[in-house]
């Protein structure tokens, strides 16, 4: 992991679609006693999509993937709006909670000054 700009910010580098693989993502989480995952990214469909269900797998029981916050290419078949909405649809029903920016930015807000 490195440090960008002195900030706490971590910068994972990965190989593999999941964020999970091969990384220190598990141990840096653990070592921080993280417990609540905020996933976006691009490739809706390929590393957003696998590391959502890898933290649901590793038993992650409150993260979040934010609905307006990942995107795609279109495909052959399906245009990047289909692809979105689909993996969001099938993450929220099973691996994660899909929520958009406003309401995440509105919750964090509130628990900062609550």
């Amino acid at each position: 992991m490195d440090y960008i700009y002195g900030n706490n910010n971590k910068v994972l580098i990965k190989d593999f679609p999941d964020s999970f693989l091969k990384t220190h993502l598990q141990q840096q989480l653990v070592d921080n006693q993280v417990g609540r995952i905020i996933i976006t990214g691009i490739h809706s469909e390929i590393c957003v999509d696998t590391t959502c269900r890898r933290a649901f797998s590793l038993g992650y029981d409150v993260f979040i993937l934010v609905e307006d916050g990942h995107s795609t290419c279109d495909s052959d078949i399906l245009k990047a709006c289909q692809i979105i909405n689909h993996h969001n649809n099938i993450n929220d029903q099973w691996f994660a909670k899909v929520k958009k920016t406003k309401i995440l930015v509105f919750s964090i807000i509130s628990c900062l000054f609550s």
